[in-house]
């Protein structure tokens, strides 16, 4: 989209929302019951800084919340959120987005994302219902925090509450007696999780062709899970009969996602998170266990050698080809951790670290197929069973990620002065036996930034983010601005700057920089 249609676009809908009779959140009373009711209509417009990027569309959605009080312990929350457009170019259905598939590209959407029961008993709260759990004190980056999966199809424009993936479970809180030997507001919490539900990847496809507009992936489908387009083999790896060799072959590759059913609704797949907090001599302290599926990405690349080649023609791309198809993986992990945070002053500080155990860890995948010696074997086997009438032969590719024990901790803090806040974290994973050219380091350090400060009673609100990660050298920053038009209109623009090394979790997204507008209009 160009400056002109961007102006004329955020002009347009201006107007629009300026002009629309305002209307307010209402709070009614049917039955005796109060009913809430809440509802927010956004449009946002991406410019992207790469033109070879894919694109994304303009964006529609409508987020609904309604929530009523059925009695004076018992309460009924909900969030409906309908989408249209956005990074969802390759969408070929509209639809529902549902709780058993890793790879969804549906627009127009609706997504239920939390409807759950508040029921308030003496000394007992219960939460029933799909839900978000919220657990650690740090901002952003959470050691803690394994209970909802994320979504990573629009990973950078959206904040975390946004980004995460309601879970069917029970929430349980026990509020302990005070006596003198427990800590005070001392609280037990347990969530069980009977269902699993996947993390959410966008789609992808390439087909055997030179042409790169043939190879269909969306705007933040992960570079580091694409293979190459065309897979070398060096002259003399295959041997082709009466002494004689291959000549170098270039060899075109298709690659696609293929979506593995999740773990069955059984005891041994259900997921379980502990936690108990108390306040000990004024710092907010909570200890925390987990047993369950990893809420952290891991794949599997599968490949096959297809075609059959035919004498009357050098061996080439003509004749063989190559076929991925990336899978994704469930692992279970156990983790255990603590957080603490303390206030004096302006400031507040914070600290939180956890012990997980058999986490996986991926690969870049774009390498698992770079190195032919590796493969030069299973070539010459390939070769001989498609000459011999074989449609296609599988090839084992190096495995895609390993599972390791890892350790995850970060501190931070923030101050507060004039409406100045501005907070200071750093994290750090530490990959116990780690086997190395993983796609994070070893021992991986973050840094985070974020800035906020309001003008103009309130109604201009500024804010910067910024991440630089030291091992592994990437760099993102994200400067946005919302300014309240009127009080049912929000006006919204911003930047996202990423940049740094391709082998990185965020720097494969280095040529991904855009901006952003977006108009919010709160019914």
């Amino acid at each position: 989209m160009t400056g002109g249609r961007v102006a004329r676009w955020v002009g347009g809908v201006a107007v629009y929302l300026m002009t629309t009779t305002p209307a307010y959140g209402v709070q009614t009373t049917v039955g005796g019951r109060t009913v809430d009711l809440d509802a927010t209509l956004s449009l946002r417009e991406v410019v992207e800084e790469n033109g070879s990027t894919t694109h994304d569309r303009t964006q529609e959605q409508l987020r609904l919340r309604a929530g009523v009080s059925l009695a004076q312990w018992l309460r009924f929350d909900s969030v409906t959120i309908g989408t249209n457009g956005g990074p969802t170019m390759k969408a070929d259905r509209s639809g529902i987005y549902n709780l058993r598939d890793v790879f969804q590209d549906v627009s127009p959407a609706a997504e239920f994302d939390e409807a759950y029961f508040d029921v308030y008993l003496p000394s007992v709260d219960l939460r029933l219902g799909k839900q978000k759990v919220a657990w650690g004190k740090l901002d952003r980056f959470q050691p803690n925090d394994f209970l909802n999966p994320l979504s990573y199809s629009d990973p950078f424009l959206l904040d975390e509450a946004e980004r995460k993936i309601g879970v069917p479970a029970v929430q349980a809180s026990y509020y302990l007696p005070e006596v003198a030997w427990l800590p005070a507001e001392s609280r037990v919490t347990a969530v069980w999780v009977p269902q699993y539900v996947p993390y959410r990847f966008p789609t992808a496809r390439c087909d055997v062709d030179h042409d790169v507009s043939r190879c269909s992936t969306e705007r933040w489908f992960p570079p580091a899970a694409t293979p190459p387009q065309t897979f070398t083999v060096p002259a003399g790896v295959i041997p082709l009969g009466n002494g004689m060799f291959n000549p170098p072959i270039t060899v075109p590759l298709s690659f696609r996602v293929q979506n593995e059913p999740s773990p069955s609704w059984r005891f041994e797949n259900n997921e379980i998170g502990l936690r108990y907090s108390g306040i000990v001599r004024d710092v907010d302290t909570a200890l925390y266990y987990y047993h369950g599926f990893d809420n952290q990405p891991a794949f599997h690349l599968g490949a096959a050698a297809v075609g059959v080649p035919d004498a009357s023609k050098p061996l080439g791309v003509d004749a063989l080809s190559g076929a991925t198809t990336l899978t994704p993986q469930f692992r279970h992990i156990d983790a255990g951790g603590a957080d603490a945070a303390y206030a004096v002053d302006r400031f507040t500080f914070r600290g939180e670290a956890a012990y997980i155990s058999g986490r996986p860890f991926t690969h870049d995948l774009r390498f698992l197929i770079t190195d032919p010696s590796s493969l030069d074997q299973q070539l010459a086997r390939a070769v001989f069973q498609l000459a011999h009438g074989a449609g296609s032969v599988p090839i084992v590719l190096p495995q895609a990620f390993v599972q390791r024990d890892a350790v995850e901790w970060g501190v931070g803090g923030d101050y507060l002065y004039e409406g100045y806040l501005l907070l200071l974290q750093v994290n750090q994973t530490d990959v116990r036996h780690s086997p190395g050219n993983l796609l994070i380091k070893d021992v991986e350090t973050r840094f985070l930034v974020n800035l906020r400060k309001s003008f103009l009673a309130d109604t201009l609100q500024t804010q910067l983010i910024a991440g630089h990660a030291l091992e592994s050298d990437y760099t993102y920053v994200r400067p946005r601005l919302l300014y309240r038009v009127t009080d049912n209109v929000d006006a919204e623009v911003g930047y996202i700057f990423i940049a740094g090394r391709a082998q990185s979790t965020i720097g494969q997204y280095r040529r991904n920089d855009e901006g952003w507008v977006r108009l919010a209009y709160k019914l």
